[in-house]
């Protein structure tokens, strides 16, 4: 008998048995029943299993009466689930982290396909896909990203510990915030942090340090990681 086949008949991750089989259910490897999706103009049909396991939204939207009469939603191509303002594009790449077909290298996504994990986990509440997410070297190197678009990305998606590397980067490099920066991280923190910059360069001529961006912007700081907490 094999390794496997003998974690079939006893311990801790079997459903009770079948009556009609007298088999037993592995809880981690019987995925049950699929579900079909339709997003924009797309048919997804995946296991539900990371959905109810992963996402408390979904869970709940599982356990949705479906009304008398009426079928329920995503058990067919004919009456799917149909998920209103997402992109095709974003639900694959979530896809890709929940269902990963590269068995070789699971986690092969683009540093967009990683920010559309980023945004679809936040929403529907995938915590560890958003960890990863966030976590990943794509986005988490300022080198690949870029610190503009990560405190950008940062207040879209409650990402707290990027908000205070990137404005330090901002506050104490060499060149002022360009238009198109401070239209990125908006017009308001763009004139405070110039405003810090200046201050610096009148008093002491040099660049803020990193105290000085901590004093100034430290509550945005701590409320920034006190959102990113909710998430945990």
């Amino acid at each position: 008998m094999t390794t496997v086949e003998a974690a079939c008949l006893s311990g801790p991750d079997l459903a009770p048995a079948s009556n009609a089989h007298n088999l037993s259910r592995h809880l981690n490897y019987y995925f049950g029943e699929n579900i079909t999706f339709k997003v924009e103009n797309c048919l997804f049909n995946v296991p539900r299993y990371h959905f109810e396991r992963s996402s408390e939204i979904f869970a709940t939207m599982f356990t949705l009466p479906a009304g008398h009469g009426a079928q329920t939603e995503g058990r067919s191509d004919e009456n799917p689930v149909v998920l209103e303002g997402v992109s095709s594009v974003d639900f694959q790449a979530l896809l890709k982290v929940l269902h990963p077909l590269n068995i070789l290298n699971p986690r092969a996504l683009t540093t967009e396909e990683w920010i559309s994990v980023l945004k679809l986990s936040t929403q529907w509440g995938f915590f560890d896909a958003r960890k990863l997410a966030i976590l990943n070297h794509k986005i988490h190197r300022p080198d690949d990203l870029g610190h503009v678009q990560r405190i950008s990305l940062a207040r879209q998606y409650q990402v707290g510990i990027w908000l205070r590397p990137g404005y330090i980067y901002l506050a104490t490099r060499d060149d002022d915030i360009s238009r198109v920066e401070a239209a990125a991280i908006g017009w308001e923190t763009a004139f405070l942090i110039t405003q810090l910059r200046e201050r610096a360069w009148r008093i002491a001529h040099r660049r803020p340090n990193i105290a000085e961006v901590e004093h100034n912007f430290g509550e945005e700081f701590k409320q920034a990681e006190l959102a990113s907490a909710e998430f945990l």
